[in-house]
């Protein structure tokens, strides 16, 4: 019995664990419009070099609105939208949406139903656990395991592919350095060719 529950607790593990990133798909300007949608996550580059990450508020016929997060001082955060001419921009690009939250949604749900029925066959014969409590740690792992496969598939199947646009010309070698989103610590070195 121990044996099953250490098989599914390290496949949970490894379906968890941050998947391989996989090479966005190259786009053109005319198919930005069609791809992006108010609320995606992007980053761009600036022609000068400024890089900008944010939630695409607003898509027009000559111009993006972006809403960024700015740290004017520590513990203090601003929203800034920023409206963005499309010929100022030489790379943009949507990651893909990690299926992370969906596995972790449907983990929870799962255990949450086995729970449940725990405290339902606890309250009801208390005093013969040691006969039932290992069926149930068991059925636990179980439908753990299978609402943390469902909740992934959903996920995975509702999320949007990574996208990148290039514009002509802008093969120079760029490195950045950004700040992370948790709570200020850490920071990301980006190095674009």
């Amino acid at each position: 019995m121990r044996f099953s529950i250490l098989v599914w607790l390290s496949f949970a593990v490894n379906l968890l664990a941050a998947p391989a990133v996989a090479q966005p798909r190259a786009v053109t300007w005319d198919e930005i419009g069609q791809e992006l949608a108010p609320g995606d996550r992007i980053s761009l580059v600036q022609a000068g070099g400024e890089s900008l990450t944010g939630e695409l508020v607003s898509l027009g016929a000559s111009e993006l609105t972006v809403r960024t997060t700015t740290q004017p001082s520590p513990g203090q955060a601003r929203r800034l939208d920023m409206t963005i001419p499309f010929d100022s921009i030489q790379s943009l690009e949507r990651r893909r949406d990690s299926s992370r939250n969906g596995a972790l949604l449907g983990a929870g749900i799962g255990a949450g139903f086995v729970g449940t029925m725990f405290v339902s066959a606890l309250a009801t014969d208390r005093n013969e656990i040691d006969e039932w409590g290992y069926i149930y740690l068991g059925y636990g792992a179980l439908f753990t395991g299978i609402g943390t496969l469902v909740g992934w598939a959903i996920d995975n199947a509702h999320s949007k592919p990574a996208i990148r646009f290039e514009r002509a010309g802008a093969e120079t070698t760029r490195i950045s350095v950004a700040p992370l989103g948790f709570q200020g610590r850490g920071v990301a070195l980006v190095v674009s060719f």
